[in-house]
C-alpha cells in the first residue's frame, strides 16, 4: 500500500488522518495557495494512503493542484478512482444544482452531495470505509457575496454528518475577510466547525513561544485598530455635527432671505400705494386748481392762445398723473377686485404698447385675499411688460380662472419664446435672466402658490396658481 511521504513539507506539523475523529468538521483559513495545497494533500492524502475514502469538491486549479501532490508523493490516484475510494467534483457545477434561485436546498443537497457521500461509504471488507471529504462551495457563495448562503451550506454538511461519518474539511482564503464588518461573520463561520485552521502566518511558527508572541503581537494590532476605529467615528461623528450645523446655519441664512425678499416686496407694494395716493391727493389737486385757473385766465381776449396752451398741457399731466397713479396701485382693484383692474390695464396697455391683447376673466363679484389679489395683478403687469420688452410678440392673452381651490392666471403670447438655458434655469431654481421672473416666483412662494413658464419658437406662457384658503371661498365660486 503506497504511504505518503511529509519529509519535504515545513509550513507546519503534519495534519495526520487521525489528527480529527471521523465526524469532524473542521475549516481552514489561508492566504496562499501552495499552503492550502499542502494542508490539504496531507489530510486526503492520509486517508487514501491508508486505505479509505476521500470525496474532493473542488475548483479546478485546486483539484489538479491536488492530484499534482498526491501523485509526487507516491499515490495512485488513479487506481483510487477506479476503486471508487476517490471521487472529485467541480465546486461550481455541483453549487448550481444545489442552489436553485441562488440559496441551498436541503432536499437537492441531500440527493447529490449526500448520494456521493453514501455511494463511497458503501461497505468494503463488512467494514464501512472512513471518509475524508473537502467541500469549496461555501468558499464560492462567500465570493459572490452570499455570507448567509454559505453559513446555511455549514449547516447542511453538519446534518448530514448526523446520518454518514465523515471528516469534513471547509476552506475560505483570508482575502474574503478583508473588512471590519467581516469579523463577526468570521466567527460565525467559525461557530459551525469543530475546529479552526488559521492562516499560514500563525501556523507556520514551530513552537508555543512564537505562537504566543504572535498572539501577543496580533492582540495589540487589534487593540490599536480598534483605537483608531474609534478615532474615525468620532472624527466623523464631528464632521456630520459639523455639516448638520452648517446646514442648519444654510437654512437659517436662506429663510432670512426669503423673509426679507417677501418683506421688500411687501414694502414695495406699500410704498407704490402710498405714492399713489400722495399723487392723487397731492399732485392732482394741484394740477386740477391749475386747470381752472387756466378757465379762469381764458377770458382775457390777448393771452387766448396762451391759455389755450396751457389748458392743453394740463389736461396732459392730469391725464399722466392719474395713469402713473393707477398703474401703482389701481383703485378699481380695492372696490371691485383683481377682475375688473386686469381688465383696466389690459385695455390701457394694449393701447400704449400696440399688441393686440385679449381677456377672459370671470364677470362675477366675488372678492379674493387681498394679498393674492396684488400678486396676480403685479405678475400681469410684469407679464405684459416681458411681452412687449423681449418677446416680439403682436398678440397675447390674459386668462383668468377660479375654483373652490386654486386661481390660475396665465398670459401667453405668440412672440419668439424663451431661450432653453433659461427656461431650464428658472424650472429648476426658479430664477430668470432679470428680476422681473424672480418677483413672479417669490410672489407665488410667500402665497403657497407656484409659477409654470412654458416656451417654444411659437411663443411664450407663464402661469402663476395660487390655492385659496378654505376660509376665504364662498359657497357658489366654480
Amino acid at each position: 500500500m503506497a504511504t505518503l511521504n511529509t519529509s519535504s513539507l515545513n509550513a507546519a506539523p503534519p495534519a495526520h488522518w487521525s489528527d480529527y475523529d471521523h465526524s469532524a468538521h473542521v475549516v481552514q483559513f489561508y492566504g496562499e495557495d501552495g499552503f492550502l495545497l499542502d494542508e490539504l494533500s496531507r489530510f486526503i492524502g492520509t486517508a487514501l494512503g491508508a486505505g479509505e475514502a476521500a470525496v474532493v469538491i473542488a475548483t479546478r486549479e485546486h483539484r489538479e493542484g491536488l492530484s499534482a501532490r498526491l501523485n509526487a508523493w507516491g499515490l495512485d490516484t488513479t487506481k483510487a478512482i477506479a476503486q471508487g475510494r476517490y471521487i472529485t467534483l467541480d465546486a461550481a457545477e455541483t453549487l448550481a444544482k444545489i442552489t436553485p434561485g441562488g440559496w441551498p436546498d436541503a432536499v437537492r443537497f441531500a440527493e447529490v452531495v449526500g448520494g456521493v457521500i453514501a455511494r463511497v461509504s458503501a461497505l468494503s471488507d463488512g467494514e464501512p470505509r472512513h471518509i475524508a471529504a473537502f467541500g469549496e462551495m461555501v468558499a464560492l457563495l462567500w465570493a459572490e457575496g452570499k455570507a448567509d448562503a454559505a453559513i446555511r451550506l455549514e449547516q447542511l454538511w453538519n446534518e448530514l454528518a448526523q446520518t454518514y461519518s465523515f471528516s469534513l474539511r471547509c476552506a475560505y482564503p483570508m482575502s474574503g475577510f478583508c473588512r471590519e464588518e467581516h469579523g463577526e461573520l468570521l466567527l460565525k463561520v467559525c461557530a459551525e466547525h469543530s475546529a479552526v485552521i488559521p492562516g499560514e502566518s500563525y501556523t507556520a511558527l514551530v513552537n508555543q513561544d512564537e505562537r504566543l508572541r504572535s498572539i501577543a503581537h496580533l492582540q495589540q494590532k487589534a487593540q490599536a485598530l480598534e483605537t483608531e476605529v474609534a478615532e474615525r467615528r468620532r472624527v466623523e461623528e464631528q464632521l456630520r455635527r459639523g455639516q448638520a450645523e452648517l446646514e442648519s446655519v444654510v437654512e437659517q441664512r436662506t429663510a432670512a432671505l426669503r423673509q426679507l425678499s417677501s418683506r421688500l416686496l411687501s414694502l414695495q407694494d406699500s410704498e407704490r400705494r402710498r405714492i399713489a395716493r400722495e399723487l392723487h391727493d397731492s399732485l392732482g389737486q394741484y394740477l386740477v386748481a391749475l386747470k381752472l385757473n387756466v378757465d379762469m385766465l381764458k377770458t382775457s381776449p390777448e393771452c387766448g392762445e396762451l391759455w389755450s396752451q396751457s389748458e392743453e398741457l394740463t389736461e396732459r399731466c392730469i391725464a399722466e398723473v392719474r395713469t402713473l397713479s393707477y398703474l401703482l396701485h389701481p383703485p378699481t382693484m380695492d372696490a371691485v377686485g383683481i377682475a375688473s383692474a386686469a381688465r383696466w390695464y389690459v385695455e390701457g396697455f394694449g393701447l400704449r404698447s400696440g399688441v393686440k391683447l385679449t381677456l377672459d376673466a370671470p364677470d362675477d363679484p366675488v372678492r379674493l385675499p387681498d394679498a393674492i389679489e396684488l400678486a396676480l395683478f403685479r405678475v400681469l403687469q410684469e407679464a405684459l411688460t416681458n411681452v412687449h420688452r423681449h418677446s416680439g410678440a403682436s398678440a397675447a392673452n390674459v386668462l383668468i380662472r377660479r375654483s373652490s381651490e386654486h386661481v390660475i392666471l396665465e398670459v401667453s403670447d405668440n412672440g419668439r419664446g424663451m431661450e432653453r438655458e433659461v427656461l431650464n434655469r428658472f424650472r429648476e431654481a426658479g430664477v430668470g435672466t432679470g428680476i422681473g421672473l424672480m418677483s413672479m416666483h417669490e410672489r407665488a412662494r410667500e402665497l403657497g402658490g407656484k409659477v409654470e413658464l412654458e416656451s417654444d419658437g411659437a411663443g411664450t406662457a407663464v402661469r402663476i396658481t395660487i390655492p385659496i384658503p378654505p376660509d376665504c371661498t364662498p359657497a357658489g365660486i366654480r
